[in-house]
């Protein structure tokens, strides 16, 4: 269902189901394993005005995410940091 069909279903504002979701994915996507990634996938979500942008980061093999607030190169920062530190451990 799409978060206007969930809002309306529940009888909850949008942002109210997009913040929930939004809250979701950070507990679920903040510390991803990122050992032997091999293969990513990029893609940007637009959450609206009050919320801006997120940038998922996918591992095309394992499934693993990474989750970024904002768009472009610097969403990107912590992912690279975790990857390098995670590449040198």
């Amino acid at each position: 269902m799409t978060i206007q069909a969930v809002a309306r279903h529940l009888g909850v504002s949008w942002d109210l189901v997009k913040g929930i979701q939004k809250d979701n994915l950070n507990k679920r996507y903040r510390l991803p394993k990122l050992a032997k990634i091999k293969r990513i996938a990029l893609d940007e979500i637009y959450q609206g005005k009050k919320l801006g942008y997120l940038t998922i980061v996918l591992d095309l093999q394992r499934g693993g995410d990474f989750v970024g607030n904002g768009k472009g190169a610097d969403a990107l920062i912590p992912f690279w940091k975790r990857l390098n530190d995670r590449c040198t451990d």
